[in-house]
């Protein structure tokens, strides 16, 4: 239980609205401006922030690598070798623009952060000891006072101190219904998204005026939360990348082993000198290479982030889309 005036220690959100105010240290008139100047060195912007980010080369240098690239690389290297310079040429075109492709489709994928930062509103109305002001919403502290209306976008998460409202959390639980709030003086139990007494940042109000006290800002928002799991750096394969990598495997086992057969067969009982055997062996290894299913496979995963976007979903990793 954090001690009145330890606005760094977390507080509960849904505890009695007097015990709230008391551990975040604020009022009904809100907190001075120096009050803010000294929270906002310890808590930050209110701002969502990628923690990490993918370099763009190795993203790409992820694509050409891909099981399948890499076969299409053999394929290539050997038609050069085979004298069959054009269609190596063609197999090397088709893995650059593959993977110049689906470079592109997971970067704008993966651009989660921004996507929710855009459900953020610029400015906010506040009281800070003083009738109501506008300042940018990234301001916000734990201890301000907000005031919110119909139609406003909510700038961060907080308990409502006065008033109702009607708003759309379709943001945060997909639910397209509108949710109504209402104050309550008293504690609540169980999860805070199904408080009926908190707003959420990032969710729009659809009726009501209400004041609220802000008791989270920035990544440590609901919205925030989100933010941090699509930011996270490890990445398991998905399933779909599992079959292609077997299936990448089992056609270069096939495509080599028939090479390899077809060596002796040419020299001794189709009387072929060695060069040609293995000019034949490798143009065998290389026709078996399907230069056509990678590039298939990306542009349909692509269509399914397009049918996705239109519905509201955001893919960041294109493999993902089977799921």
């Amino acid at each position: 239980m954090p001690t009145a005036g330890d606005t760094s220690a977390p507080v509960d959100p849904q505890e009695a609205i007097p015990g709230l105010l008391r551990d975040l240290d604020t009022g009904p008139m809100g907190l001075s401006d120096r009050e803010v100047v000294r929270r906002a060195l310890i808590y930050g912007r209110n701002e969502l922030t990628r923690r990490h980010r993918n370099h763009w080369a190795r993203q790409l240098l992820r694509q050409i690598t891909h099981p399948l690239a890499l076969l299409l690389w053999l394929a290539a290297v050997l038609a050069w070798f085979s004298d069959s310079r054009p269609l190596a040429i063609a197999i090397v075109v088709v893995v650059i623009i593959n993977a110049a492709f689906a470079f592109v489709q997971e970067r704008h994928a993966e651009q989660a952060v921004e996507a929710l930062s855009a459900f953020i509103p610029a400015t906010a109305r506040v009281v800070r000891q003083a009738p109501e002001i506008s300042v940018e919403a990234s301001e916000l502290v734990p201890g301000d006072v907000i005031l919110l209306a119909e139609g406003d976008k909510i700038p961060a998460d907080a308990r409502l101190l006065d008033g109702s409202l009607e708003v759309d959390l379709s943001t945060l639980t997909g639910e397209s219904a509108t949710v109504r709030l209402e104050t309550r003086t008293a504690a609540g139990t169980g999860p805070i998204i199904e408080a009926t007494d908190l707003v959420f940042s990032g969710t729009t109000i659809v009726t009501g005026h209400a004041h609220a006290v802000v008791f989270a800002t920035g990544m440590q928002t609901e919205l925030g939360r989100i933010a941090a799991l699509s930011a996270r750096v490890t990445q398991d394969e998905s399933p779909l990348e599992t079959q292609v990598k077997r299936v990448a495997w089992l056609i270069a086992a096939v495509a080599v082993t028939m090479g390899l057969a077809f060596i002796p067969l040419g020299t001794l009982l189709a009387g072929l000198s060695l060069r040609d055997s293995v000019n034949f062996a490798i143009g065998l290894l290389v026709a078996n290479v399907p230069e056509g299913l990678l590039p298939t496979i990306t542009l349909a995963l692509a269509v399914g982030v397009r049918v996705l976007a239109r519905s509201g979903a955001l893919v960041k990793k294109i493999s993902a889309v089977e799921t």
